[in-house]
């Protein structure tokens, strides 16, 4: 809950505008920094969690006080001044000279052990060292593996169980890749992988000992994790699908929605996983969030191709258009394959009444408002009130 508390204080912060809030007029800097929250900002913005972190920058810059060294999640990238800014921000600054002088990088940094720890860079306290490991595991779970991981071993591993998401740089680096996972054995587990705990190695047997193939294994995993995947476009439809995704998980409603890592011109294919996976496909639809639809006979358009998956897979489509969207005068000019979303019914999103447009779009996804219209019936918009 405290996830999702913070993401709609971000989503209200943003649609307030920073300039407003944070203006030197509004609230006095030295109160803020007696009371923390400077502090707050700074640890929000230096922090992996890339749109917290644009947030509370965005706010430090308008109150005039300057941005902190800003640490990206490919940790495998990091430079050895990275790995000390990091040493020195989990509270090792003492041993900050240690890894500069060792060279100790991101790669060196997510493959140290114990050992290393203890007899090269002298953390001789086993307490310290416990303290440490502690962090770095936590680093491993948050760390974004893409620039090394083709084959998203990372992100299956993950939906297994965080944990075991510390080894995936390890496996990663013995030339593991997901195709090859069933084919390991516990001792391959403990010594190649580096996976010394039992109940690791355990978790990760019991989820391979079927014989379906890795990609069912994950949409399995997946389906208890998702209710809900949000398809939006991001250009001009990422407030108000972020604002839907808070309010539906404040209703209980476990939802996806990918807002850091589409990265421009590629796709990734991974989310057609958690489309799969997901019980119910909610498409935002905001001004011109369709044009790049049009004649894109390949699919390679992100919308398309995560509709298209919606239907082929018989999700429970539900369409929420913004108050300005229009479908296009001529619908020959969205793909045959996806043009029956112009017959589906949905929910017409009024900001004023948002409580009256949810309690819409959960009569569609309890099943209780048709989501297409009967055979010669006009498409209906629902207003949300």
């Amino acid at each position: 809950m405290g996830h999702t508390a913070r993401s709609l204080k971000l989503l209200q912060y943003k649609r307030s505008r920073t300039r407003r809030l944070f203006s030197k007029r509004s609230y006095n800097v030295s109160k803020m920094k007696e009371i923390g929250a400077i502090a707050a900002l700074k640890e929000v913005a230096s922090s992996p969690d890339e749109v917290a972190a644009k947030f509370a920058s965005q706010a430090l810059t308008v109150i005039g006080e300057e941005v902190p060294y800003k640490l990206t999640q490919q940790v495998p990238c990091w430079t050895v001044a990275d790995v000390q800014y990091w040493v020195k921000k989990i509270g090792f600054e003492s041993y900050c000279e240690a890894f500069g002088h060792h060279m100790v990088d991101g790669d060196l940094l997510l493959l140290l052990t114990e050992k290393e720890l203890e007899q090269d860079l002298k953390m001789t306290s086993a307490l310290l060292r416990k303290r440490f490991i502690r962090e770095l595991e936590s680093l491993k779970i948050a760390a974004d593996y893409g620039s090394v991981d083709e084959s998203q071993l990372d992100q299956f591993l993950m939906s297994l169980s965080p944990e075991l998401s510390v080894y995936t740089y390890q496996m990663l680096g013995m030339g593991l890749n997901r195709s090859l996972l069933p084919q390991l054995t516990d001792e391959m587990m403990k010594t190649v992988c580096g996976m010394t705990n039992p109940i690791h190695r355990l978790k990760l047997r019991q989820a391979l000992q079927d014989s379906k193939h890795i990609d069912d294994i994950e949409v399995a995993i997946l389906s208890k994790q998702i209710d809900v995947f949000i398809s939006y476009r991001r250009s001009t439809g990422n407030q108000l699908a972020s604002l839907i995704k808070v309010l539906l998980q404040l209703r209980g409603y476990k939802v996806f929605i990918d807002v850091d890592k589409l990265y421009a011109g590629k796709f990734d294919s991974s989310l057609l996983k958690n489309i799969q996976a997901a019980k119910h496909f909610i498409l935002v639809l905001t001004p011109n969030s369709l044009d790049r639809l049009f004649n894109d006979h390949n699919c390679e358009d992100w919308i398309h191709k995560e509709l298209r998956c919606a239907f082929d897979y018989q999700k429970n489509v539900i369409p929420i258009f913004d108050q300005h969207f229009e479908f296009p005068a001529n619908d020959q000019e969205i793909p045959a394959d996806i043009r029956h979303i112009t017959r589906y019914n949905g929910v017409r999103w009024v900001h004023d009444y948002q409580e009256a447009c949810m309690d819409k779009v959960e009569r569609f996804i309890k099943g209780e408002l048709n989501r297409t219209p009967s055979i010669g019936q006009p498409q209906v918009i629902a207003n949300g009130f």
